[in-house]
This record gives structure tokens, C-alpha cells and sequence, in this order.
């Protein structure tokens, strides 16, 4: 009689972690952000498989990848492979669960005809 109750309240528990927002709410300024991290504008983005390899234009890097570097890796799992280029987006954002990345044109890198294209983690 009580494995009922327990899957109730374990059901109605699960299902208000769920609902909860997905942004985070700074409490001093009430200003909502969300949860992704951009890596800027670098100058060639290649994928190795493992990691993406970012490479800029000067010293100066992006504060959340290559600060002080030209060049600068981020793991990414996956098998190890010869590069393939994914161009200069104009933005490079670890969304979480993906990569977002953000070219000035469309068919300026691996997107086709789209200026946005994305790669599941």
C-alpha cells in the first residue's frame, strides 16, 4: 500500500524539478541570463573530434578561451579525425547541450544555406 503513495510523491516531485525555469535569475539586479558561454569571434574554428581548435588573430584570444594565445583547444568528446574546417564564424557559443555557431552569410561555413548552425554535444 505504500509503494502507491511513494511513486506519487516521487511522480509530482520529479515533474516540479522539471518545470523549473532553465535561466538563471541574478537576485541583486533581477536581470534573467542565460546558461551558454561564448568563445567569441575566432578567426578559424577546426574540428578534430575530440576537441575544437580555435585559433585567433593575436595574443589577445578571447577571455573564455585563448586568453594570452593564438591558439587554444576545447574538448569535446568524440573520436579523434584529420580537420575539418569550420570556417571564421562570427560567433562561437557553448550553448550547454550544443554549439552554436554564427557566420556573417549564409554558406560561410559548414551551414549550407543558414547563417546559424548548431552541433549536438
Amino acid at each position: 500500500m505504500h509503494f502507491p503513495t511513494f511513486f506519487v510523491a516521487l511522480t509530482t516531485l520529479a515533474l516540479g524539478v522539471v518545470a523549473l525555469p532553465s535561466t538563471n535569475v541574478d537576485t541583486a539586479s533581477g536581470i534573467v541570463t542565460k546558461r551558454e558561454t561564448s568563445y567569441g569571434n575566432p578567426d578559424l574554428v577546426v574540428d578534430q573530434g575530440d576537441r575544437w581548435k580555435l585559433n585567433f588573430g593575436s595574443t589577445d584570444g578571447h577571455p573564455n578561451a585563448c586568453a594570452g594565445h593564438y591558439i587554444c583547444y576545447i574538448g569535446k568528446g568524440g573520436s579523434r579525425h584529420d580537420d575539418e574546417s569550420w570556417g571564421n564564424p562570427d560567433d562561437m557559443v557553448d550553448e550547454g547541450d550544443r554549439w552554436r555557431f554564427n557566420y556573417p552569410n549564409s554558406g560561410d561555413g559548414p551551414c549550407g544555406d543558414h547563417y546559424i548552425c548548431y552541433y549536438n554535444k
